[in-house]
């Protein structure tokens, strides 16, 4: 039963990647299917966040009957991803503040409790080749300046690199998996 368990948690991991990309994680779900063990170690699944300065050792969790994902650790940090946009950012900024990203079709607006705190324009995504990583970008202004949201997909169609604004008036977010199944 633990094993089923696992297998469902592992699957969900496969849909982080959308109908956009490939899923190499199915490589994953075999390595661990044909262990001995039933264990899996959250360091196999961790994703890192780093913001400002801060390392959030994060595990993405799927919310059934949703299709994003949630980074979240025992901390309290929780960054919701759609497969396009991050939505959602709890834990990470100071206050305690929660921010909502709403995406419409002129750009990004940024939400703390209902109330809109910033509007920025933004294009959509484009992507080009380096080597056979795909990098997906979204140019964004912004009265602060231009920035750019950022998603690498490697030549096997793992999720490499996810960099957002998660809020106007602070640095961008960077997550990484911490092992990729090549």
């Amino acid at each position: 039963m633990k094993k089923l368990k696992v297998l469902g948690l592992i699957i969900a991991v496969c849909c982080l990647q959308g109908c956009s990309f490939s899923s190499t994680q199915l490589d994953l779900i075999s390595t661990i299917w044909n262990r001995e063990s039933e264990f899996i170690s959250f360091e196999e699944l961790a994703w890192t966040g780093i913001w400002s300065g801060q390392d959030y050792r994060v595990i993405p969790v799927f919310p059934p009957n949703e299709s994003l994902t949630n980074f979240m650790n025992n901390d309290g940090v929780i960054v919701s991803f759609d497969g396009w946009q991050v939505t959602r950012i709890e834990g990470i900024l100071p206050d305690e503040l929660r921010v909502r990203i709403v995406e419409s079709d002129a750009g990004l607006e940024y939400l703390i409790e209902g109330e809109r705190i910033a509007f920025h324009e933004c294009e959509e995504f484009a992507s080009s080749l380096e080597g056979s990583t795909t990098v997906w970008v979204q140019n964004c202004s912004s009265p602060g300046g231009a920035y750019t949201n950022e998603i690498r997909v490697n030549g096997s169609g793992a999720i490499t690199l996810l960099r957002f604004m998660i809020h106007p008036d602070y640095p961008m977010l960077t997550l990484t998996p911490n092992n990729l199944v090549l």
